[in-house]
């Protein structure tokens, strides 16, 4: 096959409007200020031709307007939504770190790959659903030649693409804490299909 190269931008939703929240699945809507993070962000992206978001209200929303507006195709995939922390879902920060129950959000934070929230999901398993879609859309890719694809979602998700792409071990504390992605935090991906359709994707600062 002939080899060409393609993009794939990964957008972290924009602020919310409740604030100091471990959002999770909490299906959670944008601010006014975290619209306009988005407007800002893709305004300079005109090579899209495809939007794919999580079926959060924080990526979804924007992303059907984006979509709408540039009359461009929009899939949306559950499995690029956040982390599911189960009962810490929704609630404060302030109350979370008060709580004194078993295990606790600080005893997470310190072990996530060895401690799952209360009726949340596993840090292998979300970890095995973000990189089993990585692997699908690559493959996509290859095939259909799908051009420059932004992908809106959640902090979570990107920081398991980068660990992924960077090829850091799977259960290493180290995704969780040298990777910060801002609101609205744009990141690029160049992506190059070789003759034999493999993909070789590579960040790009």
């Amino acid at each position: 096959m002939q080899p060409f190269s393609t993009k794939v931008y990964f957008l972290r939703h924009g602020e919310l409007e409740q604030q100091n929240v471990l959002a999770g699945r909490s299906d959670f809507e944008l601010s006014k200020k975290g619209v306009q993070q988005l407007e800002g962000a893709v305004a300079g992206l005109c090579d899209i031709t495809t939007v794919t978001s999580s079926p959060l209200k924080r990526c979804k929303l924007f992303a059907q307007q984006l979509a709408n507006t540039r009359q461009l195709p929009l899939n949306i995939n559950s499995a690029i939504a956040e982390y599911d922390f189960g009962d810490w879902d929704g609630q404060s920060y302030e109350t979370l770190w008060q709580q004194s129950s078993s295990p606790t959000i600080g005893d997470f934070w310190q072990n996530p790959w060895h401690i799952t929230p209360p009726n949340g999901e596993s840090m292998n398993a979300f970890y095995s659903r973000v990189e089993t879609w990585w692997q699908q859309l690559l493959a996509v890719i290859s095939t259909q030649n799908t051009g420059s694809n932004l992908v809106i979602t959640h902090a979570g998700v990107i920081k398991q693409l980068l660990a992924i792409l960077c090829q850091l071990p799977r259960d290493s504390l180290i995704s969780q804490n040298v990777f910060s992605i801002p609101y609205a935090g744009l990141i690029c991906v160049d992506v190059f299909i070789d003759e034999q359709g493999d993909a070789w994707p590579k960040i790009v600062f």
